[in-house]
Formats: structure tokens, sequence, C-alpha cells
């Protein structure tokens, strides 16, 4: 028997909104790479009876790293520049809504990072793990937006992200 791989992962949604009105500077949308990792995770958690995870937290990277799906929690931190200059003491929670249609999103619980200095936004991620530049928990998805953006303490930026199954 062959088992056919099909792929799936998570969209994410990228805003940059100045703190002083609020109005938007930039938006990018991007798809992710479930790292082999993750889809472990995936399907141990779900097929398996493994664990899921106590819970989902987005952090944001920097550097030049194009993800290629061998990414891990504990090799993350060689490959890219954790961004932790943002108000929050952790890694944001991902805080997902109701599932629908196979479906399920942060839309109603936008993560938003107030940031704290000048940096510059290539990606962002999943990670079972909530603190800043941990390398431990599981990496469920990695994801490099099409433009870096540089950011400073002028601005905040908004992160909706969302996971869809679908039935072949």
């Amino acid at each position: 028997m062959t088992i056919n791989q099909i792929p799936c992962g998570f969209a994410y949604d990228l805003t940059v909104k100045a703190k002083k009105d609020g109005r938007i500077l930039s938006l990018d949308h991007a798809l992710n790479r479930v790292p082999i990792e993750g889809l472990n995770d995936i399907v141990t958690a779900y097929f398996k009876g493994g664990a899921g995870p106590a819970g989902l937290y987005i952090g944001l990277w920097s550097g030049a790293h194009v993800p290629d799906g061998t990414e891990t929690a504990a090799t993350l931190a060689s490959l890219v520049t954790e961004v932790t200059n943002y108000s929050q003491a952790t890694r944001l929670a991902l805080t997902l809504g109701a599932v629908a249609s196979g479906a399920c999103s942060n839309a109603a619980s936008l993560a938003r990072f107030d940031m704290t200095d000048t940096a510059t936004v290539n990606g962002a991620f999943l990670s079972t793990a909530q603190a800043k530049g941990a390398a431990t928990g599981k990496l469920l998805s990695v994801v490099r937006f099409a433009n870096p953006r540089a950011v400073d303490s002028t601005v905040y930026l908004e992160v909706l992200t969302g996971f869809q199954f679908i039935s072949l």
C-alpha cells in the first residue's frame, strides 16, 4: 500500500500597526511549513493516543533561514535569531476559537506583540514552549514572510494564524 503525502499547515497574516493611531503600515500573508517534528507530534497526539500540548505559543524570528521542514525546537535558535524585544514577558499564547469546517484560528484573539526596540522580523513560529528563547518542547510551525519587516517601539505587530484540514 502506498500512502500519499498530503500537505498541511498554518496560514499567517502579519499586520504592522502604528501605536499612535492604529494605522496599518504593512500586511503580509504566508503559508508555513509544518516541520517533521510538528507532523510527528500531531500524528502521535491524534492517531496514536498521545498527549496533545498544553498550549501553543507564537514567536517571531529574524535571519536568512528558509524553512525546509527539518527544524526542531532544539535547533531553531541555531538557525534564526528569536525576536524578543516586545513588552510581553513570554511568547504569546495562541488562543484558538471554535472549530468549524475542519478549521480554527485565533481571529477572535489576535496575538499582539508590543515592540519595545528595533528589530527585523522575517518570520514566525509556533512552539509548545512559552519562554522566550526556549529550545525545548516541540516546533509545530515555522514560516518565513515574503518581505522582512523592520520594526521599532512605535509599532505593534498582530499575528493571525489558523489551521484547516481538508478532505480530498
